[in-house]
């Protein structure tokens, strides 16, 4: 039992590349460039972008492809996160919203993550400070040289969900439609912001660290007892945090499973890039750029982006799906539960115009 919730809870953040069983198969792609201006400046070079895709691509007569689905992942999460049975994998199986048989699913490895170029390649600290937009402009280059320059949709959990906001208003044109979920259409700040702190000074702090320059061979581990802990609080629900530490003798073997599945999946060099490339983000002054239909899924109890918290923008073709059902609800983590929201998923899609129909 105590197993299964810790799953629940670590999913979106080390799901495996398992694939489920009735989608089709996933093909990795990687697009290299030879060199990119990031927004504040400083260039990255070469830049490796990797991608997973999944689904048969339609083309139009000049051979650009005319049913991609763009996913993006959430912070720490890789291109596999949305393809795995504990994500998004339910919305692409037969007769749900994303079908396969019609649309072509698109998910890279944002930079800095998966295997896309990152941190841990070797600079460490002296890698380029990227933002969100960087990370934006990289997928749209991606996807132009694959063939794709309008996308169906493009879907976003959490990290993904703040990165579609900001799409939608820096490619207002690109899509025929956007959802963001899990995510709040505002600066990071207060409860969200001063985890993400704790979680930085973790790393800087942690006596392997050795001012962003760790040995390979003793990679910083400390700062994983203060993330590991906030990651369940943050994410979870209090229902299920209860049931799986019970009590005292529960808590120790709770922590240090997570402790050592994310020792094995992050890597402190790209964790602080991550958490730091949240500084360029603040859709509110451009949300009026905004003219794609567009929906918000958020959850009641998600502690990162509280209902009340979350002040959509007033344009009417932003619509807000809000679940409130204790029972269905997982905390921030309600986002990889699409059985949840797919039925508000579908209904919003078929507002949108020209989307295929059943």
């Amino acid at each position: 039992m105590k197993l299964k919730h810790l799953a629940v809870l670590i999913s979106g953040i080390l799901s495996a590349p398992a694939l489920a069983l009735d989608m089709p198969p996933v093909k990795d792609g990687t697009v290299t460039l030879d060199h990119y201006r990031l927004e504040d400046g400083e260039t990255l070079a070469p830049v490796r972008l990797h991608y997973l895709t999944t689904g048969t691509p339609q083309r139009d007569r000049t051979g650009q492809i005319t049913n991609a689905v763009l996913i993006l992942h959430g912070t720490v999460g890789t291109a596999h996160e949305p393809l795995s049975p504990t994500g998004l994998a339910g919305l692409f199986a037969p007769g749900k919203p994303l079908d396969t048989r019609y649309f072509y699913i698109v998910a890279p490895d944002g930079l800095g993550a998966g295997e896309s170029s990152r941190p841990s390649d070797g600079q460490c600290d002296a890698f380029p400070h990227y933002g969100y937009l960087d990370r934006l402009a990289l997928d749209r280059d991606m996807l132009a040289r694959i063939g794709i320059v309008h996308e169906k949709l493009v879907l976003g959990t959490s990290m993904g969900g703040m990165q579609v906001w900001q799409w939608a208003e820096r490619y207002p044109t690109d899509s025929d439609a956007l959802v963001a979920v899990s995510s709040s259409p505002a600066a990071v700040s207060g409860r969200n912001m001063l985890w993400r702190q704790m979680i930085m000074e973790a790393i800087t702090h942690d006596p392997d660290w050795h001012d962003g320059h760790p040995d390979p061979a003793h990679p910083p581990r400390l700062w994983l007892y203060t993330a590991s802990p906030l990651f369940a609080l943050m994410t979870s629900d209090a229902q299920r945090l209860q049931s799986a530490i019970p009590d005292r003798k529960d808590a120790a073997p709770f922590e240090n499973t997570a402790i050592e599945k994310q020792a094995r999946a992050l890597n402190a060099c790209d964790i602080l890039r991550q958490f730091q490339s949240s500084d360029d983000y603040d859709p509110r002054p451009g949300s009026d750029r905004i003219t794609a239909p567009f929906l918000s899924v958020n959850f009641a109890d998600d502690m990162l982006n509280p209902p009340e918290l979350l002040h959509l923008p007033p344009q009417t073709n932003v619509h807000e799906l809000m679940i409130r059902d204790p029972a269905q609800l997982y905390g921030h983590m309600t986002m990889m539960h699409t059985e949840v929201w797919e039925a508000g998923l579908k209904a919003f899609l078929r507002t949108v115009p020209g989307w295929p129909t059943d």
